[in-house]
């Protein structure tokens, strides 16, 4: 059987593949891989690269929830599974991100999974629900606390069920029901944070009714101004009460539909007024010249910003920015601490208001799935964030920006143990992008792949403006502990 990865190509009809190559939940790095599942007819143009689904895995055919790495056409092997369930309507992953899968396997020995898991908002994921509900409502069940399963329209989760019958979660009762056809399994996939909607009220302007009351002409009033409102704001407005509006619902004069809202700390950021100009001193200018002028080539690369503290690197890159940013290409901001975060969003906030997206750990599931969503349907063009940022979900990445770039905390502790730069590097050479490394004591292989021409290499030795760096004075301690002070701190200090 063929396992290698292939992508869909762009010119062929996606109704014309026949199996799919999925990475699999909960697999061992020793055998993991990405499995041949055949792509029922029902999926076959919906089903791609980028989309979860549940397939049965195993000698069981347990049900597991994987990742569509790539499509294949031709003829199925004999006896090959098929694919139970498509999760996503749409791709979770742009084909930049499904071929960096495989790359994070690879280089930081991980599953397949496992690397998805990382490219994607906590919030997002999902976990697969095994429910039972009654085959018939009169089932003659045996176990007294079984018995909860008729007065539930929807079924129970197996714990619940037995918690009330007093059962092992692992007792074969509920599989011996099953199999006598009492009891029907149901599984299916539950979202582990839901989206955050509004209950939105809309005209039908061919069912108004003939005569309406004085607040029913209220609220018809107010909805032919507005277009649509929430109902909250409908009733507030208009001075009436839900019963109202649900009336007109009733007799198809309203209805009422879902509207998405973000969940985000950052959503009341003001538009900014103006955008200040950033004065650069010729220094500055001569660095940022370089920068601009490598972007511009479109080959993408790496430099190396390397500068005194105080010397405008800031500045420096903040220009470039101002430069990409108009092109509608995504720009990613890193720094190394979430506490330096807040006043980074500040600076960003300031100039670019609501297009500045914020990805950290410090925030909520739900507000970083909010903010990852705003990425993906290119309501934000500028991510600032902790090395997670790496992995926002851009299209077309044009410029990343790595804050102190030596810190180690841009290296994962967890597993996936991959290092932001690293991944940095293979987005910029995906999208032939720059990727600008900001420090003044730069990593050892940074400083030396600038020296030896790897990277193009900026430099600031001299502080902004008036500012002078302090005076410092090296004392050699072995001379001191020679004079007899065992002390940290040397007798000139």
């Amino acid at each position: 059987m063929d396992t290698a990865v292939r992508p869909c190509g762009q010119d062929m009809d996606p109704s014309s593949y026949t199996r799919a190559q999925v990475a699999v939940e909960n697999t061992v790095y020793h055998f993991d891989k990405p499995f041949d599942y055949r792509i029922p007819e029902s999926l076959r143009g919906k089903l791609l690269p980028g989309c979860r689904v549940i397939v049965p895995f195993g000698a069981g055919n347990a049900p597991r929830q994987g990742m569509v790495l790539g499509c294949l056409a031709g003829e199925c092997p004999d006896g090959l599974k098929e694919i139970s369930v498509l999760l996503d309507e749409t791709p979770l992953l742009s084909r930049e991100l499904v071929s960096m899968v495989p790359w994070l396997r690879d280089r930081y020995f991980c599953t397949l999974f496992d690397a998805v898991k990382l490219l994607l908002p906590a919030g997002i994921s999902l976990r697969l629900r095994e429910g039972f509900r009654l085959a018939k409502p009169l089932a003659d069940l045996p176990v007294e606390g079984l018995h909860t399963l008729a007065r539930r329209k929807k079924g129970a989760e197996r714990e619940e069920l037995c918690r009330a019958a007093g059962l092992d979660p692992q007792d074969s009762t509920l599989d011996r029901l099953c199999a006598a056809g009492a009891v029907v399994r149901e599984r299916d996939a539950v979202r582990q944070i839901g989206d955050a909607t509004l209950r939105m009220v809309r005209l039908c302007p061919d069912s108004l009714p003939e005569k309406p009351t004085a607040k029913q002409r209220e609220v018809i009033r107010f909805l032919q101004e507005t277009g649509a409102a929430s109902v909250k704001e409908l009733c507030y407005y208009a001075g009436v009460t839900a019963s109202v509006v649900n009336g007109l619902a009733a007799r198809g004069a309203v209805e009422f539909y879902e509207y998405e809202v973000y969940r985000s700390p950052y959503s009341e950021a003001a538009e900014p007024a103006s955008r200040e100009d950033i004065s650069l001193s010729a220094e500055q200018q001569a660095a940022f010249d370089r920068l601009y002028r490598q972007y511009e080539q479109g080959k993408g690369g790496v430099s190396l910003l390397y500068g005194v503290t105080g010397s405008g690197k800031t500045s420096v890159f903040l220009r470039l920015i101002d430069e990409v940013y108009p092109s509608g290409r995504g720009i990613i901001v890193m720094v190394p601490e979430i506490s330096l975060t807040p006043q980074t969003v500040s600076v960003f906030q300031k100039r670019y208001g609501n297009r500045v997206a914020v990805f950290h750990s410090g925030l909520s599931l739900a507000e970083r799935l909010g903010e990852w969503k705003r990425v993906r349907r290119r309501e934000a063009s500028i991510v600032v964030g902790t090395r997670s940022a790496v992995f926002a979900p851009f299209d077309d990445v044009g410029l990343i920006v790595m804050d102190e770039e030596q810190e180690y905390t841009y290296k994962s502790e967890s597993s996936p143990r991959y290092h932001a730069r690293e991944a940095a590097k293979f987005r910029c050479a995906w999208h032939k992008a720059l990727l600008v490394l900001c420090s003044a004591t730069p990593s050892v292989e940074s400083f030396y792949f600038a020296q030896s021409g790897r990277y193009s290499f900026q430099k600031l030795p001299q502080r902004y403006g008036t500012a002078e760096l302090p005076p410092v004075e090296i004392v050699d301690m072995n001379d001191e502990l020679e004079a007899g002070n065992n002390t940290v701190l040397s007798a000139r200090l």
